[in-house]
């Protein structure tokens, strides 16, 4: 809370209301916040993922070169499918 306050101010000290979430629990996640490959996958087929395919080219959190899984992922996977389209163009 200390953390949040230091960016958000002292109400960051109140909240409302928090949620905690169970992940080992959970049944859909299988204990991560993100999905997973096996060792060594995604250094052996990761870059099949960004390959653009004719005229489309992929983005998402998947495709993310770092923080796979994750919203920093997505963001710089959209980025770096934008360069693509526009280097294309």
């Amino acid at each position: 809370m200390q953390s949040l306050a230091g960016s958000f101010g002292e109400a960051a000290l109140d909240p409302l209301e928090y949620f905690v979430q169970d992940w080992p629990g959970d049944p859909w996640s299988r204990g991560g916040p993100v999905g997973f490959a096996a060792p060594g996958v995604l250094l052996s087929y990761g870059p099949a993922l960004r390959q653009p395919i004719g005229p489309l080219h992929w983005a998402g959190t998947e495709t993310a070169t770092y923080w796979n899984g994750y919203m920093e992922g997505a963001v710089q996977s959209g980025d770096r499918a934008a360069q693509e389209v526009m280097a294309a163009l």
